[in-house]
Parts: structure tokens; C-alpha cells; sequence
């Protein structure tokens, strides 16, 4: 008798809690994040400084308070322009130059710290929070020139581009480009580009070169009335270029373009998405549209790459085109 009171009792300790529990286990809490507020940010002390924080994620002003049981979640918002291959090349426009390397900066960083070590003009200073390098200085004609190199973030994520000048220093003391046919860039930057070759693609990442990874210069934004946006940190001579090139390599029709309205005409094709099964019993051909690609400057440095479509069938695939334009980007 003892024995089955004992044996009630711990019946009662056990599946009591267990079947209390059962209310929260098998309530419908998929959108109770939607609840949560959004904090104050957090206020540095004055002596403390941080790197820039970047809130990929903004919580829209106008976003709506109540929540029914048939809200849909939205499309995650393509933030960089992507790529998928480890790349070196060479860009050229007008008498602008650079390499383009598929790896963040501070990963690119040690490895040309390594090149100018190696190299015959030897590395006088490097400043990891600039991302420049400067070479020992060297005689042209009696003269005192040097080289500095430049390291940014590039157009798509993971990339970094590499800018080089070869200075001079004018009989006031000031340094100014090397003009003719003592310039010695083009023999640097293939140097360079040989050197990035034959380097293996895992030489570590630098700590000290990580703020270099912030400053993307494509990022995909979206407006207070949900529209979306490329912004370009780019001057609009580079910016042109780089959608021109994006429209190639997405293999987008250009029907024509006006380089001094800064707009492109195109026709794009986007596929519904559909299911396997209503895929396979669907006759339904793919959506085409017609469309403006407008580049606009938004100030010296920046500019804004949106897209308009010509009819209110083909508008709803704005957002799909500008995102393939950023995907290709480079």
C-alpha cells in the first residue's frame, strides 16, 4: 500500500508539468518575433571608439502593427553583389587602372605586403587602416619618385580592388603623377597581377587590415515606399561601366541606351516561380517586359542605379532585374 502511494506520487510529479507545458509546445508562436521592439542603440563612451556598424537588417518606419494569420515573409533583401569564382584580373577605363581580386582586403593585404617585401623597390611604410602601401623611393633621371598602392573593398562581396600611382616629388616638395613614358604603373600593376596568380588563395586573412572589409561600394537598398535601389559608391564614369558589363555578363538584351541620360533599355525574362508538379502540367510561358535601367549621380562618388518597368505587368519584376544586375556586378 505504502509502495503505490509512493508510486501516485511521483506519477503526479512527473506528467503533471508535462501536460501543463503542453499549451506552449502546441501554440501556433511562429510570429512572435514580430512582437519584439526595437532598442535604443548602444551609446560608446567617448574614450572607447569602435568600427562603423552596419544595419544590413533596418526595421521599416512604416512597418505594420498588427499581424494576421496570413502574413507572408517577405524575400530576404540581396544586401552585396555576389561572386563565385577567385579571379584576378585587369581593369582599364579611360587612364584609370586597376586589379580585381575575389577576396576580401584583408586577405589581400599580407599578400601584398609579401609582393613589395619581395619586390625591387622594397616597402618603406604601410598603413593597414588606410589600406596604403608606399614603396622606398627611387632615382628617374636624378629625379625622387616612389609607388603607393591602394587597397578597397570592391564592387561585389568578398572582392577587393588594387589601385597603384607612381609619384614624383616636384621641386616645391609636393608628390604629382608621373607623366610619359618614365610611368612606370603598367609594368607594376602586371608585376602584380602575376605575383596575385601564382599566389595561393588561402594566405590568411590580416587582423589589423579587417576594417577594410566594410567600405562595399554596391549595396541593394530599399526605399520608405519599398522600393529597391542599387546604391553605387562610384563616380558615374566607373558606375556606367560596371552595369554596362553586369547586362553582358547576365546576358540581358540591351535594345538601347543614352549614356547622357545615364539609361538603359532593355527586355528581361523572368520564369514565375512555380511547383515541380504545377510546373510540369502548366502552359503558362515565361513573363517578359520591357525596361528603364536609370543611373542617376547622387553627389561626386555615388550613384543610384534603379529600375522602372514600361507596363504594370512587367513592374512586378523590377525587384528580380535590379537584383540580377547586382549579382553581376564587378
Amino acid at each position: 500500500m505504502q509502495l503505490t502511494k509512493i508510486r501516485n506520487s511521483l506519477f503526479i510529479c512527473i506528467f503533471i508539468p508535462f501536460f501543463s507545458s503542453c499549451s506552449y509546445l502546441f501554440d501556433d508562436r511562429i510570429n512572435d518575433y514580430l512582437k519584439e521592439k526595437e532598442a535604443k542603440p548602444i551609446v560608446m563612451p567617448e574614450n572607447i571608439s569602435s568600427l562603423p556598424v552596419v544595419d544590413f537588417y533596418p526595421l521599416p518606419e512604416n512597418a505594420p502593427q498588427g499581424i494576421n494569420d496570413d502574413y507572408e515573409v517577405p524575400l530576404p533583401q540581396q544586401v552585396f553583389s555576389s561572386g563565385t569564382t577567385n579571379e584576378v584580373r585587369l581593369h582599364k577605363l579611360g587612364e584609370v587602372r586597376w586589379i580585381y581580386v575575389e577576396t576580401l582586403p584583408s586577405s589581400t593585404w599580407p599578400l601584398m605586403k609579401d609582393y613589395w617585401s619581395l619586390s625591387e623597390f622594397g616597402l618603406n611604410t604601410e598603413n593597414p587602416t588606410t589600406g596604403i602601401i608606399e614603396s622606398n623611393s627611387l632615382l628617374i633621371d636624378g629625379k625622387e619618385t616612389k609607388f603607393i598602392m591602394k587597397i578597397e573593398h570592391g564592387i561585389r562581396q568578398a572582392s577587393s580592388e588594387i589601385f597603384i600611382s607612381h609619384l614624383l616629388k616636384s621641386e616645391t616638395g609636393s608628390w604629382v603623377r608621373v607623366e610619359g613614358e618614365e610611368n612606370l604603373e603598367e609594368k607594376l600593376f602586371l608585376s602584380t597581377l602575376d605575383f596575385l596568380s601564382n599566389s595561393t588563395s588561402s594566405g590568411g586573412t590580416s587582423l589589423v587590415a579587417l576594417n577594410l572589409n566594410i567600405g562595399q561600394k554596391a549595396i541593394l537598398k530599399q526605399n520608405e515606399d519599398l522600393s529597391n535601389y542599387i546604391e553605387l559608391n562610384l563616380e558615374f564614369p566607373r558606375a556606367w561601366a560596371a552595369v554596362d558589363r553586369a547586362l553582358k555578363e547576365a546576358l540581358i538584351k540591351v535594345n538601347d541606351l543614352d549614356r547622357d541620360e545615364g539609361v538603359f533599355y532593355v527586355s528581361f525574362t523572368q520564369e514565375d516561380e512555380k511547383g515541380f508538379v504545377r510546373s510540369l502540367f502548366s502552359g503558362d510561358s515565361p513573363s517578359k517586359g520591357n525596361f528603364k535601367i536609370i543611373i542617376t549621380e547622387d553627389g561626386k562618388n555615388r550613384c543610384i542605379v534603379t529600375v522602372g518597368g514600361e507596363t504594370e505587368d512587367s513592374k512586378i519584376f523590377e525587384r528580380d532585374l535590379l537584383s540580377e544586375i547586382n549579382q553581376s556586378l564587378s
